[in-house]
């Protein structure tokens, strides 16, 4: 049974995502205002703590070769005119999560580190992690979709493509039946969010922050992020929003933060897509 949504449902989805913009504006006013009046400073109070993290080079080794096992194939492969099939894309979300939750497991059983206090930290409170990771998940919606809408204009000055990654691809398919959109996007909006914050900003850039500087460790886990999705029109909000996500990480010192910042980004656009689609 193929699921298209009508225009009451377009409505409600430009409603929604218009509304995240602006709350993400708002958040954003806000953060400029405390910081001019000196109610807020900037802190980054988990690197200190990081610098003395539990992941080396073993557990880089073991994400980069997860990360690398489903981007490479598609690199490689022939150009196809067609999106692979709904169930594959699924299925290869499920097999990621799999593969990256072995990968979470071995990197912590090879540090001998416990899973809450490395990626929770001690004593904090879930609650808070997951409001600020709302707050600045919203607040890093206005500036990701001024770099994307940059981008967009400066693509389309040049006369090149801007194809939609193919989850969106399959979305717009009106043939696809409604059970298999709700699994993708239940697998765009909570599995790869967990999985992907686990894997590139709880060991990744964990490890990098060993002997990097914020920056450094932000921008290069984040350049890697962006490029294994694949997407070149996507790289630099992806790039930009990796940095928020690590930003956010390192305020809180729980991957929740940064797991919800991601989770909403994701579900505002696929919000967003919806609105627009025909």
């Amino acid at each position: 049974m193929a699921c298209d949504p009508g225009d009451t449902t377009r409505l409600a989805c430009l409603a929604l995502s218009g509304g995240a913009l602006l709350l993400g504006v708002s958040a954003d006013f806000a953060l400029l205002l405390l910081v001019q009046a000196r109610r807020l400073t900037p802190r980054l109070p988990a690197r200190a703590e990081w610098a003395r993290g539990p992941f080396a080079a073993a557990a880089v080794q073991l994400a980069l070769a997860a990360t690398l096992l489903f981007a490479l194939p598609t690199l490689f492969s022939a150009p196809q005119t067609e999106p692979a099939p709904a169930r594959a894309l699924l299925s290869g979300s499920l097999l990621y999560a799999v593969l990256g939750g072995c990968v979470v497991a071995a990197s912590l059983i090879y540090a001998r580190a416990p899973f809450a206090a490395t990626f929770f930290g001690p004593c904090r409170s879930s609650r808070l992690a997951i409001l600020k990771g709302l707050f600045f998940g919203f607040a890093a919606l206005p500036p990701v979709a001024l770099i994307s809408q940059g981008v967009g204009i400066a693509l389309d000055a040049f006369g090149l493509e801007q194809p939609p990654q193919e989850v969106f691809q399959w979305l717009g398919d009106g043939s696809v039946p409604c059970g298999m959109r709700v699994g993708l996007i239940t697998a765009a909006v909570l599995i790869a969010p967990t999985v992907e914050e686990f894997v590139f900003r709880g060991i990744l850039f964990r490890a990098l922050l060993r002997h990097r500087r914020f920056a450094y460790a932000a921008l290069l886990s984040g350049a890697y992020f962006a490029l294994v999705h694949l997407h070149a029109p996507s790289f630099l909000p992806l790039l930009a929003l990796s940095a928020a996500f690590s930003a956010g990480y390192a305020a809180t010192g729980s991957i929740l933060t940064p797991i919800v910042m991601h989770a909403l980004f994701n579900a505002v656009s696929l919000l967003a897509y919806f609105a627009g689609s025909s």
